[in-house]
């Protein structure tokens, strides 16, 4: 008999199944076999992005969500890159944790009229009046600073939200006047009482709602859209979607684009509309668009951006074969390992003290069964408990850790004025006055946050509005879910909130525990043990990290997302040695990242290896 046919070859397709099966050890395969493929072919649907956000919003008063994703079409690159919209992150279920979709509850919503209205809004008498709140129980010029941490922490809590979430709000043009809109706006009235005049001046403080998302809010409950994925993936540097990305990426190269300006490295911003520093508008382009709210974000942002380059830069030293779209995918996905190792390494053990073990622990592996899509709970109310850590004025520091000429600045002349990085000294100044002032404590809000932010705003009164915006459901019903038991009376939260004179104040100001707003009665707790947010916060936003880390088949620590000498070099990456390499000249920093105390020199802080990646 003849001889069979030999066996047929493998299509690429196949290969890269087969791959999948053994995913322990997908990326030594991947790259042993040249199947690593730096492009998403997208073909197959149609990916939402910001700009399609932008225009229904303003068309419509209503945001599309992304109901559509396409694995097989783009499988090897899948295996060993995430999407920038966190499509096929989980094969099973390839839209979970992705972004432009609704977020999830924990509890369902509570609306005045059942689907839509903000709690409140129909009923006044259901809730007090937020501005009041924030007067008597929120704002402070109490600041009561950690002994062990410095501002830093603050800075990365913020670019960490929003690398997370991000949702659509309807546009404040269309919030302009003094009254309720329905579906756009909550004006807050002013009281009587307030010592504010620029606020009873305007007689009302404006909040634009969240956009509904299509077709919501009419005979089913108002949802509310999340442009982020859940994952942390470092969306702040590379936006959220492929079109994004090319906004931020430097042509077909591996790197990010940056402006040189001033003599410094800067994110790129239109220089034609700084002529000065006395006539500068400099707008900030990133990942994400609140780059610009306050300087020490923007300071995150170029810091990371400039790492991305320093990586890039090296990689194609060690590998010059490279074309310009694996270099960016390369680059993009060991920063994407940096932020996370910082996340759970860093900076979630010093926010959650004891809470960390219980509500996180060790990593135990890749879960296809769980969800990472964020919480709409976490992003509305919870994780909002930074904005309590913000302080008044922030140190700027020069080479020898001393004052600068500048001087340090006040927190509202920070907000919305990137330029003051360009013409007061780069981001040195701003990182060496994070890395050595105190950190605020975030159990009350300071007077700048809650009187003068964006120049004529409270964002107290806003996160209080937010939460009834979204429907929360009060926060004793979210003790109740941690497991902390009911409770019919302000004594009740005695074990939580041990002040018996801001239990009283609570009474006073909401007669009845039921009506507690989640953000106010869990910024209000004491802290748990060695951390610096109270049990509500901490049973709220500790599992929606574990599940964020353990339903991310892409988590820096998954055996197979890297190899295993690429992810010892991963472990040994810190905040502090991205500040050495990416500074201008700062040579002196914490041993970790986030503690006050002695600097040590950057020789120090180890480095990661990145030939360890050569091909």
């Amino acid at each position: 008999p003849p001889p069979p046919p030999p066996p047929r070859a493998l299509t690429t397709f196949e290969r890269c199944q087969e791959i999948m099966r053994n995913p322990e050890t997908a990326a030594e395969n991947l790259l042993r076999e040249g199947l690593v493929f730096p492009v998403e072919d997208a073909s197959g649907r149609h990916p939402l992005d910001l700009d399609t956000i932008i225009r229904s919003n303003l068309a419509n008063a209503c945001v599309p969500r992304n109901d559509e994703a396409e694995c097989d079409r783009s499988l090897c690159y899948n295996l060993y890159f995430r999407t920038f919209d966190g499509t096929c992150n989980n094969l099973q279920n390839p839209l979970q944790g992705s972004a432009f979709r609704p977020y999830n509850r924990l509890i369902k919503p509570q609306y005045d009229n059942e689907v839509s209205e903000p709690i409140s809004q129909l009923n006044p008498h259901l809730r007090p009046n937020p501005r009041e709140i924030t007067k008597r129980l929120i704002s402070s010029s109490e600041t009561v600073l950690s002994n062990e941490f410095n501002a830093l922490l603050m800075q990365f809590g913020q670019f960490t939200s929003h690398d997370m979430a991000k949702t659509t709000l309807v546009p404040s043009s269309k919030c302009n006047v003094c009254q309720n809109i329905t579906s756009r706006c909550m004006a807050v009235d002013v009281p009587k009482f307030d010592d504010n005049r620029d606020f009873q001046n305007n007689k009302c403080i404006r909040v634009s709602r969240s956009s509904p998302i299509c077709g919501s809010g009419n005979r089913l409950p108002r949802q509310q859209l999340n442009e982020n994925s859940g994952y942390i993936d470092a969306s702040p540097i590379y936006g959220s979607s492929v079109h994004d990305s090319k906004k931020f990426r430097n042509g077909n190269t591996g790197f990010l684009r940056l402006n040189q300006f001033n003599g410094m490295q800067t994110l790129p911003f239109d220089m034609t509309k700084c002529k000065n520093k006395n006539d500068c508008t400099a707008i900030f382009t990133a990942g994400d668009s609140r780059v610009n709210l306050f300087v020490g974000l923007g300071t995150f942002h170029i810091l990371l951006t400039k790492e991305h380059n320093r990586i890039a830069s090296q990689l194609q030293r060690i590998n010059p074969h490279w074309n310009g779209d694996r270099l960016f995918m390369e680059t993009r996905k060991i920063i994407g390992a940096q932020v996370q190792a910082i996340v759970y390494r860093e900076y979630l053990p010093k926010i959650l003290g004891a809470a960390f073990a219980t509500h996180i622990g060790e990593y135990r592996g890749y879960d296809p069964n769980e969800d990472s899509t964020l919480v709409n709970e976490f992003t509305s109310a919870a994780f909002r408990f930074g904005h309590g850590m913000i302080q008044e004025s922030y140190a700027r520091l020069d080479e020898r850790f001393g004052n600068t000429t500048f001087g340090p600045m006040d927190f509202v002349h920070g907000t919305l004025h990137s330029d003051v990085l360009i013409f007061e000294g780069g981001i040195d100044p701003m990182l060496r006055g994070l890395m050595t002032q105190r950190v605020k404590r975030p159990q009350r809000v300071t007077r700048t946050v809650t009187e003068r932010m964006f120049g004529s705003t409270d964002l107290s009164t806003i996160n209080i509005q937010r939460g009834r915006d979204h429907g929360h459901a009060p926060y004793t019903r979210f003790r109740e879910l941690c497991g902390m038991g009911t409770a019919s009376s302000f004594d009740h939260l005695s074990r939580e909130i041990l002040s018996t004179g801001v239990r009283r104040r609570m009474q006073e100001v909401y007669g009845s525990v039921d009506r507690i707003d989640l953000w106010v009665g869990a910024l209000m707790e004491d802290p748990v043990v060695r951390g610096m947010v109270g049990p509500t916060v901490a049973c709220i936003i500790g599992p929606q990290f574990k599940r964020t880390r353990d339903g991310d088949r892409f988590y820096y620590e998954n055996p197979g997302v890297f190899t295993r000498a690429q992810l010892s070099e991963i472990r040994r990456s810190s905040l502090s040695r991205i500040i050495c390499d990416n500074s201008n000249n700062i040579n002196m920093v914490p041993r970790e990242a986030f503690r006050v105390g002695r600097l040590v020199p950057c020789t120090q802080i180890p480095r990661m290896d990145l030939t360890k990646w050569r091909e």
